[in-house]
């Protein structure tokens, strides 16, 4: 059994999933949370804004969440637990229960039958001890289902929900937008529901006498919108009035207002629809009208909706609630209010300000995929709405906003984007005098595509990831406050191919390959390394400045290419001018701008101003990069591609050199030994040998020559071994050089003798530990543990990470995991130590570096 868990999280990087509806902030103690791959990340709940943890059950990718709302009639402090729900591409609907960072699957939905794409749910007080939840979700199978669950009591844990209805979109259209509420006056459910035939049809929970049993009927569909309605959002400015905002494709947000009036008779109702008692009395008239509608032609449907559109505008009146108890009638009329145009592009979302009640200006913020998010509020005086604020993206190769919301004391405005990236606003609330001021806030963002390596720098302060969104990123400390925290501090590639594999050449320079042929290398500029300093108070880096003498300001994208080129500090006349002779030179926002920073960077700055010149690119492969290493004297660089014949899956070696006063690399020779694509690489840690390992299912180990300096296979074994069976996915040195690791899909990890073994010792060290599923990932501690163990990571194929001791005497000793809810949900695809540790309260701590196929980098702390 394992044991409690000694692991604890330093850093959780993952981005946001590419979805509209996969980020909201609230609940009781009101937490932020979106959708990361199959999973729900949840923040801290103060700046600087980090993962805290992550929660998987899906088995696809989280579409959207959702805390539950409640209304003001909701008796909070009743509320044993928070709640939120989340949607998949698995079918399922998901609701979570919890407090704090602890948040567990309560109950599993189902009923759709293809990928479920939005969400909404609410609280709805039915009488001081009854807690009704009403939850909405709409798939691509063009249906809303609707669940609910009465809580007595406001026994929330011992409840369950139940399916109450499915509403079928017409003419196999797919809801877009979902939004609960409350009718003002008579309290009664509210869903409004935005379509892909551009209407939004309003439902309303009555009770239908003729079947004895509630439901949500349609008493009415907004017209106006030209394109797909994309949000929804109610608010109610007055005890008698809503107000409904629309966003949609065709770049316009919509303003209706609904109001109710009390009417003393009943020859005073105007409309055609009588409800008593939230019961249905007469619905023929509405649905004769709406089966006229249904059984036209959608062309000519159209046409009439032109012709009429005016007065469909126009008209108010909709239905009547006759309440006994009351002893008068609530007649409810709808028009349109405003129309706001300030995007070029679809409108995500629209959000009205959290805590709106009467007597506070209107505010609403939209979020579109022009990269402008923008704060509107309502000018009573003139009777007009005004957009007072605007943030966003300027530049760069991205795409706009996805979604955007306040948070619960609307503080903040978070917004995320078509690439993952969390940007969040601090709001001027402490000098309203100067108007609408968003501040850029830090929040941590990461990968939104699998993660497939991670390699420390040399001294071991920072590291760099590199992913299939095709970007390097580079992980580092913040110091601030007595504390350290970490964050992104640079993108220093952002590239047209994925990218495969990458390592640190010294501590300002790293190799890269991607899905291409050539090797890139780069070097950090020297405001790069200014800002790092300057943010994580390493003095090593100090020093290296110090004695750098050559290194460039910075980098700059061109125009109609792939290569980083250095900038330097050529002073150019702004007065002078000049005609265009490039490409590069009609596009002037491919250049950096030198900032200096005192906080972690905002998305905008990693994508134009941490980038790092490329100096040199490596030519020999016939394949697709896979795997690359340096040796511990940084002098040598190991390369291999994808290979499916043994003349491909050879192992190049390049050689520092000095040329001209500047270090390159050049090719100097060839291993070969492999048959299929060699996975991954590893130099010991004196230099002496390299190891390999294969798809082939063997490992070879290559020795350098002290006469030549060049390696030659010392052993192995071969493709048909009696040890693995199928592909060896990695393979890591001890800190002694005595020992070397290899895990493989086969579900076996076998320990092997390292240096000063002789040629024919090919068989493992004592017992191998087999264990349930396939490891893709091993890792030696950089030390010995207290006991004078061996510490080995391992990582697996469902994203769960465990650690064992191993001893020549003893063999492998399990000794724990990480917590399901720190760890990864899915392939671990590299572990990677940092090669220093430190001792705290008798122990030694240790930190582990971790990618994976879920779109995530984490920190771990180990102590041992």
């Amino acid at each position: 059994m394992t044991i409690s868990s000694p692991v604890n999280p330093l850093y959780i990087s993952a981005g946001c999933n590419r979805c509209p509806k996969s980020l909201d902030w609230g609940g009781k103690q009101n937490q932020l949370i979106y959708a990361q791959s199959n999973s729900i990340a949840l923040l801290s709940d103060c700046e600087p804004f980090e993962i805290k943890c992550t929660f998987n059950k899906h088995t696809q990718r989280v579409n959207a969440v959702k805390w539950i709302a409640f209304s003001e009639h909701i008796q909070k402090n009743k509320l044993s637990t928070n709640e939120f729900v989340s949607v998949s591409k698995d079918k399922n609907v998901i609701l979570w229960q919890g407090q704090n960072f602890e948040y567990q699957p309560c109950q599993i939905l189902s009923g759709h039958t293809n990928n479920v794409s939005i969400v909404d749910a609410m609280y709805y007080d039915e009488n001081n001890t009854n807690l009704v939840t009403y939850i909405a979700s709409a798939a691509i199978d063009s249906t809303v289902r609707i669940w609910n669950r009465r809580s007595q009591n406001y026994d929330l844990k011992n409840s369950t929900f139940n399916q109450d209805q499915v509403i079928v979109s017409k003419m196999n259209g797919f809801a877009l937008a979902l939004k609960f509420f409350l009718l003002p006056t008579s309290n009664l459910p509210l869903l409004l529901i935005g379509f892909d035939n551009h209407k939004i049809e309003l439902y309303v929970r009555l009770h239908n006498e003729s079947e004895n049993k509630d439901q949500f009927y349609c008493l009415h569909t907004l017209i106006g919108h030209e394109d797909w309605i994309r949000d929804i959002d109610v608010c109610q400015p007055r005890d008698n009035q809503l107000l409904i905002a629309s966003s949609s494709q065709d770049n316009y947000i919509r303003l209706w207002k609904l109001e109710s009036n009390v009417l003393e008779n009943k020859e005073d109702i105007s409309t055609k629809l009588i409800i008593e008692d939230d019961r249905v009395e007469n619905q023929s008239a509405q649905s004769d009208q709406l089966s006229k509608y249904e059984d036209e032609d959608e062309e000519e449907m159209s046409k009439k909706l032109e012709k009429t559109e005016d007065e469909l505008k126009l008209k108010s009146s909709l239905f009547t609630v006759h309440c006994k108890k009351m002893n008068n009638y609530i007649q409810y009329s709808i028009n349109l209010e405003s129309v706001l145009y300030g995007h070029e592009d679809w409108i995500y979302t629209v959000k009205f300000h959290p805590k709106m009640s009467f007597g506070q200006p209107l505010t609403l913020i939209s979020a579109s995929m022009d990269k402008t998010l923008v704060v509107w509020t309502y000018n009573e005086e003139n009777s007009v709405w005004i957009d007072v604020a605007r943030a966003g993206d300027i530049g760069g190769n991205t795409l706009g906003f996805y979604g955007a919301t306040f948070d619960p004391s609307a503080k903040y405005i978070i917004a995320h984007g078509y690439q993952g990236a969390l940007h969040l606003w601090k709001r001027n609330l402490e000098e309203p005098e100067k108007g609408e001021i968003l501040i850029p806030a830090i929040i941590n963002s990461g990968h939104f595509d699998i993660v497939e390596d991670i390699c420390w720098e040399p001294g071991q302060n920072y590291f760099l990831t590199v992913s299939k969104d095709q970007t390097t990123r580079f992980h580092g400390c913040w110091n601030h406050d007595g504390t350290d925290t970490w964050h992104e501090i640079g993108r220093p590639q952002i590239h047209g191919y994925d990218l495969q594999c990458v390592s640190f050449i010294d501590r300002s320079k790293f190799v890269s390959g991607a899905d291409e042929k050539v090797l890139r290398i780069f070097e950090s500029p020297r405001i790069f390394l200014n800002n790092y300093f300057c943010l994580s108070h390493d003095q090593s880096i100090k020093e290296f400045l110090d004695a750098a003498d050559s290194l460039p300001q910075g980098a700059s994208v061109p125009a109609l290419g792939l290569s980083n080129k250095a900038v330097y500090d050529d002073i150019k006349d702004d007065n002078e001018e000049k005609k265009p002779s490039l490409a590069d030179e009609l596009y002037k926002e491919v250049y950096f701008n030198r900032v200096e920073l005192k906080k972690p960077p905002t998305e905008e700055h990693l994508l134009q101003n941490t980038l790092w010149p490329e100096i040199q690119k490596l030519y020999g492969h016939g394949y697709e990069l896979f795997s690359v290493a340096v040796d511990t004297e940084r002098k040598i660089i190991a390369s291999a591609c994808k290979a499916s014949k043994p003349e491909h899956a050879e192992i190049i070696l390049w050689q520092q050199q000095n040329t001209n006063n500047q270090l390159s690399f050049k090719q100097y020779d060839k291993l070969k030994g492999h048959e299929l694509t060699i996975v991954q690489m590893k130099f010991s840690n004196s230099g002496r040998y390299l190891l390999s390992v294969s798809r082939d299912r063997s490992w070879k180990l290559f020795e350098r020559k002290a006469e030549n300096n060049h390696f030659e296979l010392s052993r192995g074994i071969g493709s048909k071994n009696a040890y693995h069976t199928r592909i060896i996915w990695s393979c890591d040195w001890s800190d002694d050089d005595k020992y070397f690791v290899t895990a493989s899909r086969d579900k076996r990890v076998f320990v092997w003798y390292g240096e000063n073994a002789s040629v024919d010792q090919c068989k493992p060290v004592g017992n191998n530990l087999d264990l349930a599923e396939s490891i893709t990932a091993c890792a030696f501690a950089p030390s010995k543990c207290t006991d004078d163990n061996y510490l080995i990571a391992l990582g697996y194929e469902s994203g769960r990470i465990e650690f064992y001791k191993w001893s020549f005497e003893l063999g492998f000793i399990q000794f724990c995991a990480v917590e399901d809810r720190f760890s990864h949900h899915s392939t671990v695809k590299r572990l990677s130590f940092r090669k220093k540790f430190f001792t705290k309260d008798k122990f030694k701590e240790f930190h582990l570096a971790s990618c994976s196929e879920d779109a995530s980098a984490r920190l771990f702390s180990l102590k041992a």
